[in-house]
């Protein structure tokens, strides 16, 4: 899906800035080719449902409701232009006036964010990320990852047949910096609790692109066993 429209969180006309691969459990692709430059004064938001068991969500910035649809568990929005300073953001559900959960942050002008809402729903609470999408180096690609899964435990992450894990240890609600990989047509991502054999959850047969820039990340719970059971989706965040 290719969205042309021009985003900002301010007045709620919004423009993705990036796209999402259509892979596993994952949620509705927009453009990747739309690489939104914030202006001076305004820094670049994206949205993340990662909350299991929440229903579907509204969100809104310094008061007044976005005119995001479908937020809902495992949605992506893409970077939109929001004014830099403190923002105020909160959650209610949809229809509804009642704030779940509510926090302040301080956006710098130039910077790309990632706002995540995460945990289970007696705990929703949001996540700010800073994301550095410098470019990768020549004949790279970038890729970090999330762990957003309540009951997973500390995460290993791993490319299938790698004997080194990617990243290790990462704990709920913890993003790692993005590192330079080797691209692949079809790289196989794994996730293991730290130190333990069992594989969690994988997604298999990812593209990754040479000057990209990926989130992989855990969403849902170990102990589920329906839509809301752990998994690993792929952000394309450049």
């Amino acid at each position: 899906m290719n969205m042309k429209k021009t985003r900002n969180f301010s007045n709620f006309f919004l423009k993705p800035a990036v796209g999402l691969l259509g892979i596993a459990l994952m949620f509705t692709a927009c453009s990747d080719d739309d690489n939104v430059s914030p202006a001076p004064g305004v820094a670049n938001l994206a949205v993340v449902h990662a909350a299991p068991g929440s229903p579907e969500l509204s969100l809104s910035v310094n008061g007044t409701k976005s005119n995001i649809k479908k937020l809902t568990f495992g949605t992506f929005i893409g970077y939109a232009n929001i004014n830099e300073g403190n923002a105020e953001f909160s959650i209610t559900k949809k229809d509804s006036t009642k704030v779940l959960t509510k926090s302040t942050a301080a956006l710098k002008s130039g910077k790309y964010y990632s706002l995540i809402i995460a945990d289970v729903p007696a705990k929703t609470a949001f996540t700010l990320v800073e994301d550095d999408l410098t470019a990768p180096a020549a004949d790279k690609a970038k890729v970090r990852f999330v762990n957003l899964s309540p009951d997973g435990g500390s995460l290993d992450l791993s490319i299938t047949g790698q004997t080194t894990p990617l990243y290790t240890k990462t704990a709920f609600k913890a993003a790692t910096a993005f590192t330079a990989v080797t691209p692949g047509a079809e790289l196989n991502f794994e996730i293991r609790e730290n130190t333990k054999p069992e594989v969690l959850a994988k997604i298999e047969k990812v593209k990754i692109e040479k000057g990209k820039i990926y989130t992989i990340w855990a969403k849902g719970l170990k102990a589920a066993t329906d839509s809301t059971k752990l998994s690993l989706g792929v952000i394309t965040n450049k």
